[in-house]
Order: structure tokens, then C-alpha cells, then sequence
């Protein structure tokens, strides 16, 4: 497969740059052997009793910052954590100059960091930076100074206002650490989690700091050269069992985004069963793929040329994956972070 099968033009006009109100109000294209479009709400009329939604549970940080290298102005765009003990973060730097190892970036009397280290892929580059402050401290003084880390076709269009910092968070956020919100679980409310636990389905929660490695395109030409970026998660025991549980009842298993799906995926035994997992996953899911820890996937409409698309078509097909994303534009749905979602049914799984 080519970059060129995942090259397709998205109308600008529906790029959504603010979310449905109530987050529940946006819409939910069922992906069977054709295509319904429902309100998300409504998904409460097909999820069944004791089948279980997986939703990741991390926690978007304030991770876009503005500084200085001397007098010379640098935006700053933290990706993920390099080594916790350290305060060691890589990041992407925005500067009219080439920063230098050794060069110290100023952000207020507070906060500033040393720039200690460069690392290159294939495609990007990225800096290692070490804070004057450790864990904790510099979890406040990130949440005062630095803004929510809004995806680039959103900062396109508008700055970051006073909303996005809860709008570009889940209703379940609870573990610090991701630089990218996993947006496929914007679309619940607490009352619509409400109602389906009345009807006894299973929220189990997973963790996977999604991180700037997300909104960076495929640049290989063929797929098989893409390097796919590595992201810290986490399936604790509890969570392993009970999902197992559920499968073992009948129920079904519906990740909510591609990023439960990418852990789920990691973590698997040889016949789909989940396991304990903590640390790093670089696993790049694409056609010829055996997907089978889900029998279902919440997930937004994508931007072309990403690897979450990628995951789409390994899941429907390059024609099917395209038929829906015509659907979508031909229907005027929204697209990306604050877009709409669809709901397709794993061919491996049972609906």
C-alpha cells in the first residue's frame, strides 16, 4: 500500500472547530454492511446489557508553551515523557533559528529548561528538554502557564480559548500525561455513562498518554517504510480480567478510539485474550493485521495520510473505508477531533 491511497480531500467548511452541545448531540454513523447515521446519545439503543465499553483514561496536560532562547521568541509543543525520574521531556521546537544542545529556553522567573539532546527519525525532528522542576511542581506550573495542546487544522482556523480546556477533555480524564486528547471519548456525557451503566454495560478503563506523535502525517511513500511513534500505556490486572470476563460471558468488547485499540492490541495473548501490560507501544496497525481483542470501535473521522486512517482500513478495507468517509462528506458530517464519530463492527468479532 501507498501514501497515495490514504490522499483524499477533506471540504474545509467541515472541519469542526468546536464540539456538539451537549457532547452527546454529535453524530454516530453505524458501520454495518451499509451505512446509518444516528445521535451519539442513541448509542445507548445498541450497546447491550454486559457488553463493555473500554475508554481510555488519560489526562490531557497544558502542553503547548511559549518562551525564549536569550531574546529570541520559541514555541514549544512537549510530546511525551522521556524519562520521568529525570524530568525529561522530547518535544517539538517552533524558532526562526536552529536551537542549540545546551541552550537554556526561558519561560517565566519559574520555569525554564535546558535543551540536553536532538533525536531524529525518519521524518521529524524532536529535542530532549530537562525542567528546573520535578513531577509534581511542574504539573501546576504547566496547568497555569501552558494552553491545551489543540490539533494544528483547529489552530489553523482560531487560538485556544477558555472553553477548549474542558471541551479537549473527557468527562473521565483522570491520569496526567497525554499532549493530544483521545477524542473518540469527547462524545460522552456524564449523564449518557449514567444511563448506560443503569442498563449493566462494563466501563472499564485503560491508560495510553497519547502524545504529538498523532498529528504528525505519514511521509513514506510505501506504508511498510513509515516509523510509527511509541506511546507510554498502561492495562492494570483488574482491567485485564474483566474485560476477559466479559468475553468469556458473551458480551462485547467496543474500544472507544484508536488508542484503546492500539494497547488492547499490544497487550494480547495469541488467541485475543488481554493481558497485564505497562510501558512503551510502538505497534503500527494496518491492512493484512489479525484484529480480534474488540468486536467493536468508536472513532472519529481522520485526517488523510495519518496512520489512525491507516487503522481504518485495516479494520474495513481500503473501498469500504473510503465509501464511508464519502458518506460523510456527501452527508456534511464533521470531521476530526471535534467532529463526529462512527461505530464499526470488528470483522472478526461477532455483532
Amino acid at each position: 500500500m501507498f501514501l497515495s491511497d490514504l490522499d483524499f480531500k477533506i471540504p474545509d467548511d467541515l472541519i469542526a472547530t468546536r464540539p456538539a452541545k451537549p457532547r452527546d448531540e454529535s453524530k454516530l454513523v453505524i458501520v454495518e454492511n451499509n451505512f446509518k447515521t444516528i445521535k451519539f446519545k442513541q448509542i445507548i439503543n445498541i450497546i447491550r446489557p454486559n457488553d463493555a465499553i473500554v475508554f481510555n483514561d488519560t489526562k490531557v496536560i497544558h502542553s503547548f508553551l511559549n518562551g525564549f532562547i536569550k531574546t529570541r521568541k520559541v514555541s514549544i509543543n512537549l510530546n511525551k515523557l522521556f524519562d520521568q525520574k529525570k524530568e525529561i521531556w522530547s518535544v517539538l521546537i517552533k524558532s526562526n533559528k536552529k536551537p542549540k544542545i545546551n541552550d537554556k529556553i526561558i519561560f517565566d522567573n519559574e520555569l525554564f529548561a535546558s535543551i540536553i539532546d536532538e533525536i531524529f527519525d525518519k521524518n521529524y525532528q524532536f529535542f530532549l528538554i530537562k525542567f528546573n522542576l520535578k513531577s509534581n511542581d511542574l504539573k501546576k506550573k504547566l496547568n497555569n502557564f501552558g494552553k491545551i495542546p489543540l490539533p494544528p487544522y483547529i489552530n489553523k482556523k482560531r487560538s485556544v480559548d477558555k472553553n477548549d480546556f474542558q471541551d479537549y477533555q473527557t468527562v473521565f480524564a483522570e491520569k496526567d500525561g497525554a499532549v493530544a486528547s483521545p477524542t473518540a471519548s469527547l462524545h460522552f456525557t456524564k449523564k449518557l455513562i449514567k444511563n448506560l451503566k443503569i442498563k449493566k454495560v462494563n466501563f472499564i478503563n485503560i491508560t495510553l498518554h497519547v502524545n504529538g506523535g498523532t498529528f504528525l502525517p505519514i511521509k513514506s511513500q510505501n506504508i511498510e517504510d513509515h516509523k510509527m511513534h511509541s506511546e507510554l500505556g498502561e492495562i492494570s490486572e483488574d482491567s485485564a480480567n474483566r474485560i476477559n470476563k466479559v468475553k468469556e460471558n458473551g458480551g462485547r468488547i467496543i474500544a472507544v478510539g484508536t488508542t484503546v485499540l492500539r494497547i488492547l492490541e499490544s497487550s494480547k495473548s495469541s488467541n485475543g485474550q488481554i493481558l497485564p501490560f505497562k510501558g512503551e507501544t510502538n505497534i503500527f496497525l494496518k491492512p493484512g493485521c489479525v484484529i480480534n481483542t474488540v468486536d467493536g470501535i468508536i472513532t472519529n473521522f481522520h485526517t488523510p495520510k495519518s496512520s489512525l486512517l491507516l487503522l481504518v482500513f485495516a479494520l474495513l478495507g481500503k473501498e469500504k473505508t473510503l465509501n464511508l468517509y464519502n458518506y460523510a462528506i456527501k452527508n456534511r458530517l464533521r470531521f476530526f477531533s471535534y467532529g463526529d464519530a462512527c461505530l464499526i463492527w470488528n470483522k472478526y468479532g461477532k455483532i
